[in-house]
């Protein structure tokens, strides 16, 4: 489909100050990294998650009480990739991502910056591996967020979490706190599916459709955060819980009128 040359031509300079912004990014992990402090790191990469955002048109919309100070073991509803710059752009919070984005162009050096847990997914000794450093992270007072849905969806319902990785919140003690995100197009409210990176499409197709869809608002619904043997002592019991909980506030965001 055409687009009417003015649309198109907002595409395009939206395209140009993402690729400004990718420089600068690139810039600053590569030589200027080493000299900022962990405090410093982390406004940095808020700042530049923040400033993609606006690029993209994206604003934030934050219910109920969400927190940027850990320890705290966050987990959400998974959308797209654009999730990760929606939450970074609230505060300091470490991700786990597949070990192969470690070695993508540009964005391997973003994730290693932001100090993504890396994570091999078909090997099962890796998911212990990464429960201990997940343990040992929430231990020395870190927020993470992981995707127990293990994929991304259209956001029409909730998908089964898978409960592995919650392990480490049992074993650290760490709060757990559930959290749920939608989009919605700002002019008339109403939700949109297109920021959702599934199926086929590739990521560059995805950011060319995001960067055409016009002002937008990614809420966040949060819950309190509770003791995760509040929720079940045993993994998979804790996940059940976490999952009615996210389904819970996904269901109000995407009722909303």
């Amino acid at each position: 489909m055409t687009l009417p040359f003015g649309l198109e031509s907002s595409r395009l300079v939206k395209l140009i100050r993402l690729l400004a912004l990718l420089a600068v990014g690139y810039v600053q992990v590569r030589w200027q990294w080493e000299r900022l402090d962990a405090q410093e790191r982390e406004q940095a990469v808020q700042h530049w998650a923040r400033r993609a955002l606006r690029v993209f048109g994206v604003d934030l919309e934050v219910q109920g009480p969400l927190s940027s100070l850990g320890p705290v073991l966050m987990v959400s509803n998974h959308l797209s990739w654009l999730d990760i710059l929606v939450y970074l752009g609230l505060g300091p919070v470490r991700f786990v991502s597949k070990s192969e984005v470690a070695a993508w162009p540009l964005v391997g050096r973003y994730a290693q910056a932001c100090r993504t847990l890396f994570i091999e997914r078909r090997s099962r000794r890796d998911v212990s591996r990464m429960v201990s450093l997940l343990a040992q992270s929430l231990a020395g007072g870190d927020a993470v967020m992981i995707f127990p849905e293990g994929t991304t969806s259209l956001g029409d319902a909730v998908l089964p979490f898978h409960a592995n990785l919650l392990q480490a919140a049992l074993q650290s003690g760490a709060p757990v706190q559930a959290l749920a995100l939608s989009y919605r197009l700002k002019a008339t409210q109403s939700l949109t599916t297109t920021p959702c990176f599934v199926g086929d499409q590739t990521l560059v197709a995805s950011i060319w459709a995001i960067l055409g869809l016009g002002p937008t608002v990614a809420q966040i619904s949060c819950a309190p955060q509770v003791a995760p043997e509040s929720l079940g002592r045993e993994r998979r019991a804790l996940a059940h819980a976490l999952h009615d909980e996210v389904a819970r506030l996904h269901s109000a965001l995407i009722s909303r009128a």
